[in-house]
């Protein structure tokens, strides 16, 4: 089923979104750094990714990778999903070019950093879940800004970074295949990401956020 008129209505919706997350400045940035630069950055699941919407709780098992070429206040990291599940249902997942900004704030105690995500996308695309059920039921995730919240924790010991996932308000569509379409902002993502660094495939260095 085309779902591109739905993608296009929730981009538009998000709009809004954006340009009160821009015009909301001030907060005090953290940074990301590596023991050696440019370093690749690696996101391993720990606890899997839920993602609740009108539709329910739909489980995801990303990977990401970034690449951090200098201490930075912000991080690109390309997610990566096998088929995700919906109950009984499988979920085709088409990224269709939309990477996940991952910015670092205030620290909020020993080892933790706060931090807030932006899903970008090429102009006019959107993430597509592709729910295999009868008809073809198309959630789609548009461009948003300043999705809270984030926490990182520098596990020192492992030279690596723990993040754990807690958006909330995320926009969302959903298109005439699936029950009650139309454009919402209640949607939440929750889990729990392992972010590890890598100055050479296979061999790590270190990984904070400060």
């Amino acid at each position: 089923m085309n779902s591109s008129r739905t993608i296009k209505a929730v981009a538009a919706a998000a709009l809004a979104l954006i340009a009160i997350a821009g015009a909301a400045g001030g907060a005090q940035a953290g940074t990301f750094t590596a023991g050696q630069y440019p370093a690749t950055i690696t996101g391993t699941n720990v606890v899997p990714h839920t993602i609740n919407t009108n539709l329910g709780a739909m489980e995801c098992v990303p990977i990401f990778d970034g690449v951090l070429a200098a201490a930075a206040e912000e991080l690109t990291l390309t997610p990566s999903y096998g088929p995700c599940s919906l109950g009984a249902k499988e979920v085709d997942v088409h990224l269709n070019g939309c990477d996940f900004v991952v910015h670092a704030g205030n620290t909020i105690g020993e080892d933790n950093v706060a931090g807030t995500m932006d899903i970008v996308c090429p102009q006019g695309n959107a993430i597509d879940f592709e729910v295999t059920s009868m008809p073809i039921c198309h959630l789609t995730v548009p461009p948003q800004a300043g999705l809270n919240a984030l926490t990182y924790t520098n596990l020192t010991a492992a030279g690596d970074v723990r993040l754990n996932f807690e958006i909330v308000e995320l926009t969302y569509g959903l298109d005439m295949g699936c029950p009650g379409p139309g454009v919402y902002a209640n949607g939440t993502i929750t889990g729990i990401t392992t972010l590890v660094g890598f100055k050479e495939p296979g061999v790590q260095t270190f990984f904070r956020v400060d």
